[in-house]
């Protein structure tokens, strides 16, 4: 079968995108022989974390063990919970205060399967609270107008938040060709070839995939189809909760080849 890979690196600005080979199977962890059903790394949602924070909050696939480390490899845990079998929510509790802009890993696990997702979350300055005691010495008038500016500033500095691949991403059309991208715990990483909206050709099908999020708007997407001997792996930088570009290793928007469509930049939209 003929095999599409990726090599989105800063030397090459043309990539080809895609493996012909189906797999079955989803799982974080590579699958042994005697792995007889699919496994697929836990969804894993994380609140804002701040440097006054004294838990960790969120939602995860339902049961899932939540590990907090300070880096990616340290051997003492910052804190641990267990997902609620019922509603998936988690609140693991501190061992200590963190440092404003520094990095945590939160980690997923399945106990059953040892799949495992994780993000790295940055923490962020805890909101002051504004002196309002000095201000009441003024007239009304201006404590009023004050307020109002300090909300709208609030506003307009709220970044977007986001969320793990899971959903069904539609690409633009470039040369009369676009792509579909589907990642799903049931099928794991699809991706489909389409020419004046017809489909060519299926590209890769039940891949098992794992996420890397160097930064939470630039993942490393790592795929392997059933079989193969080496994983492939793209690059994409999140413009938005629901649009993604492809991007190279250095973060930089880049050209790139699926199946027999020409060379392109792809941005996709979640559908």
């Amino acid at each position: 079968m003929k095999k599409f890979m990726v090599a989105l690196t800063g030397l090459v600005t043309v990539a080809t995108l895609g493996a012909t080979v189906p797999a079955t199977g989803i799982t974080a962890n590579a699958a042994t022989k005697k792995t007889t059903s699919t496994y697929v790394s836990p969804s894993l949602k994380v609140n804002a974390i701040y440097n006054n924070s004294k838990t960790i909050k969120g939602t995860a696939t339902k049961g899932s063990k939540i590990t907090v480390k300070s880096t990616k490899n340290a051997k003492k845990n910052l804190a641990t919970a267990t997902a609620s079998s019922k509603t998936g929510k988690y609140t693991a509790k501190l061992s200590k205060t963190l440092k404003k802009n520094s990095n945590v890993y939160v980690y997923a696990t399945n106990p059953k399967t040892k799949a495992y997702f994780y993000r790295i979350i940055r923490v962020q300055a805890a909101a002051t609270k504004t002196a309002t005691k000095k201000t009441t010495s003024t007239k009304k008038t201006t404590t009023k107008t004050t307020a109002k500016k300090t909300t709208s500033t609030k506003k307009s500095t709220a970044s977007f938040s986001v969320k793990t691949p899971t959903g069904t991403w539609k690409s633009n059309t470039a040369n009369k060709y676009s792509q579909v991208f589907t990642f799903t715990q049931k099928t794991g990483f699809n991706q489909t070839l389409y020419k004046n909206g017809k489909k060519v050709k299926t590209l890769v099908s039940y891949a098992t995939y794992k996420v890397n999020a160097k930064t939470p708007t630039f993942w490393k997407i790592t795929y392997t189809p059933k079989n193969a001997k080496k994983s492939s792996s793209f690059y994409l930088r999140f413009t938005s909760a629901k649009k993604f570009k492809i991007v190279n290793s250095k973060n930089q928007v880049v050209k790139t080849t699926a199946g027999v469509a020409p060379a392109a930049n792809w941005t996709f939209t979640k559908k």
